[in-house]
């Protein structure tokens, strides 16, 4: 794999331009689209994410088609308002496929305070030397960011990192704006260093996962700048059960377990033909 190249700014709805990206000093106003160039997603699409919350089943056990992974170390950031308990279906999932799977321990997710950055990237650094080797990094939702950041604070340490459904492209809008802004109002400074890089991809690959059909968040702000090692993949499904979609599992364990420097954009399997079937219609 070439070394990761200067990503291709994305254009129309969803870029920096089209969403009013900026430097400016944070605050909730530019991290929440208010001009309606993002609109929240609709009330059919969030009644979609309560059913599948309530309906949608834990992950099955990977199977025999699975690709299974070298045994290196995956750290897991749990989405905003939860801990390590929510992840916990997704770090059996992983560890069934043999990598050594750690849970964030930070407690519940509430803000990217600079406490909870300074942490994470830590947390990436001691595995990195517990392990004697890189570590990649999975985040769900807010998690994702705390993910990108750990990644940028320690590039060397951290071997990918996917993100699903994470919001890191700002303005964004957002069903969860009001306990968002509850929950971050004392924790500006950190939003202060955050907000002039976040869309930026770190310098490692990184692969993001979005669905068109995310009730919690607009889908747009889940796309990074693609390059070399930048790349989105759009899943079918809902943003509170990411974790456990079969399709986002199946792409997630295709990415880890591509070799060590090799790392190549991914591609979605060919449908299989059965005997005697050919690609001529009648």
């Amino acid at each position: 794999m070439s070394e990761c190249s200067k990503p291709t700014p994305l254009k129309g709805r969803g870029s920096a331009e089209a969403l009013g990206e900026t430097s400016a000093p944070a605050d909730h106003a530019l991290i929440f689209a208010g001009s309606g160039g993002l609109r929240r997603p609709s009330l059919r699409l969030l009644l979609g994410e309560l059913a599948a919350y309530l309906f949608d089943p834990l992950p099955p056990l990977p199977g025999p088609d699975v690709p299974r992974g070298d045994g290196h170390p995956v750290l897991v950031f749990p989405p905003f308002l939860h801990s390590d308990a929510m992840t916990r279906p997704l770090r059996f999932y992983l560890t069934e496929l043999g990598y050594r799977v750690h849970g964030w321990g930070g407690g519940r997710l509430l803000a990217p305070s600079d406490a909870m950055l300074a942490k994470s990237a830590e947390m990436v650094a001691s595995l990195c030397r517990r392990h004697a080797g890189k570590v990649s990094l999975v985040g769900i939702s807010l998690g994702g960011i705390l993910a990108r950041e750990a990644a940028r604070r320690q590039p060397t340490c951290v071997r990918q990192v996917v993100t699903l459904c994470s919001p890191f492209r700002l303005p964004t809008a957002s069903n969860l704006e009001l306990p968002f802004r509850l929950a971050t109002a004392r924790h500006a400074g950190a939003f202060q260093h955050l907000l002039p890089s976040l869309a930026l991809p770190p310098p490692v690959p990184t692969s993001a996962l979005f669905t068109r059909r995310d009730g919690i968040v607009a889908w747009e702000s889940c796309l990074n700048d693609e390059s070399a090692c930048a790349e989105n993949i759009e899943v079918e499904g809902a943003h509170s059960t990411i974790s456990r979609n079969p399709q986002a599992l199946s792409i997630l364990a295709d990415r880890l377990a591509q070799v060590r420097g090799t790392w190549r954009r991914f591609r979605a399997p060919q449908p299989r033909t059965s005997p005697g079937e050919s690609g001529a219609k009648p």
